[in-house]
């Protein structure tokens, strides 16, 4: 009997620590759920605050040599114009013409042969009367990320004007600011019936929330680079140089002989160094057998001289 109770007891005790166990467990997991939610909302927030970087007047908008067109396709799937590219096209006819930008960089899909949306841009954007050489196409636009981060990495823009709608230009200057780039949006016409395209709209959010994954969790990088494409005065990348911006040590200063070669001198005519002791008394040793030897052979010399006037 008291082995059955003892055994009910521990029985008891192991269910109760379990639960415990698993109450903790579902507080931190309702917790992390919150923490997340309140982060994506913040950085929705973040998204939505780049409204203040984009512009909807021409005469207000500031000047930047290159204007950068989100693409689109040209038709929508019932094969009717879609609004949404006339009205980039249009907004960036309009900064040109206006003096606000000088090229245009139009960026967009060319997964296939038989979908190219730069290609549609470039030829709506000459019969809007932009030069061909003012047109650069940019066939590795995917998708809104890989338009900007290639635009910085490829097409060397630190200054661009981005355009597209309002809700895509938020997002594009969202992920322009993490790559380091001073960029504004102009902001081009919505359709006028919101209703009928209330599905990009819709398709708009989930963007967002992917945006934020990609920006803040996944790093994603575009689908494809390349060398670096300036345009206009954009400047290439420099060289990568082992030279040193500082001296390291400091210069080494030429020896007697290099620096005699260089200037013309005769080394001997160079100052030496200053003698030590046992250098000034071999000198003076030296010096003192010399006047030794020549006044030997001087009265030697006398010698010599006296015997022959004997003799004579």
């Amino acid at each position: 009997m008291a082995r059955k109770q003892s055994s009910d007891a521990n029985s008891n005790g192991f269910e109760r620590e379990f639960s415990n166990f698993f109450r903790s467990l579902c507080y931190l997991v309702v917790l992390s759920i919150l923490c997340f939610i309140i982060f994506v909302v913040l950085a929705l927030f973040r998204i939505s605050s780049f409204t203040f970087d984009t512009y909807d007047s021409v005469n207000a908008i500031p000047y930047n040599e290159v204007g950068l067109i989100l693409g689109t396709s040209s038709l929508t799937s019932d094969g009717a114009r879609n609004p949404f590219f006339v009205n980039r096209i249009q907004a960036a006819s309009l900064l040109y013409h206006r003096g606000k930008i000088d090229y245009v960089l139009v960026s967009g899909d060319n997964r296939h042969a038989s979908y190219n949306e730069p290609r549609q841009m470039m030829n709506a954007l000459i019969k809007a009367g932009i030069p061909q050489e003012r047109i650069v196409a940019d066939f590795a636009g995917f998708s809104t990320i890989d338009s900007i981060v290639r635009a910085s990495k490829v097409f060397m823009l630190r200054n661009v004007t981005i355009i597209s709608q309002e809700f895509q230009n938020e997002r594009a200057l969202f992920i322009a600011k993490r790559e380091g780039m001073e960029a504004i949006g102009f902001n081009a016409r919505d359709p006028s019936s919101k209703w009928a395209h209330s599905i990009v709209y819709i398709r708009e959010i989930f963007a967002r929330l992917k945006c934020i994954l990609d920006v803040y969790f996944l790093n994603t990088q575009p689908t494809f680079l390349g060398d670096p494409i300036p345009i206009g005065t954009s400047p290439m990348p420099k060289e990568p140089s082992n030279t040193p911006k500082k001296a390291t040590s400091r210069p080494k200063q030429p020896g007697l002989s290099a620096y005699a070669l260089k200037h013309g001198i005769n080394e001997m005519t160079l100052v030496g160094k200053e003698q030590t002791d046992s250098a000034t008394f071999l000198r003076q040793q030296r010096e003192a057998q010399k006047h030794l030897e020549q006044v030997v052979a001087r009265d030697s010399d006398q010698m010599d001289a006296q015997l022959k006037l004997e003799l004579n």
